[in-house]
């Protein structure tokens, strides 16, 4: 796999580019978890993977969440669809994920109404 460079960045938690991967500055003080971040964007497919988000050491999730509740600059990450130095970048996987979610919200209030 082609190196990547890493970029530091004031927003998100890490996102993973073409040629980069942009990670939150707070990260620099966090080895164990930046370099996780890390190893997860760089093993990201260019194709549509739901399931590798899945696919996530357990051990890391209570300091995972931890950081991004310290961290809002972080909560950005968890928008479908943003903008970031004038490039619209949208993530699949949020995508779907909220889609089912208003699809379930939806049905239940029609469910509610005409039963």
């Amino acid at each position: 796999m082609k190196k990547q460079k890493v970029i530091y960045c004031n927003w998100g938690l890490a996102n993973v580019y073409f040629d980069r991967i942009e990670i939150n500055e707070e990260l620099k003080y966090n080895k164990r978890l930046r370099d996780y971040i890390i190893k997860h964007e760089l093993s990201h497919k260019t194709s549509f993977d739901l399931s590798h988000e899945f696919k996530i050491d357990w051990k890391m999730i209570p300091s995972l969440f931890y950081f991004i509740i310290i961290n809002p600059s972080t909560w950005i990450d968890f928008l479908p669809i943003q903008i970031k130095n004038k490039e619209i970048i949208y993530d699949l996987n949020l995508l779907l994920l909220y889609s089912i979610i208003i699809i379930i919200i939806v049905g239940y209030f029609i469910s509610k109404r005409f039963i």
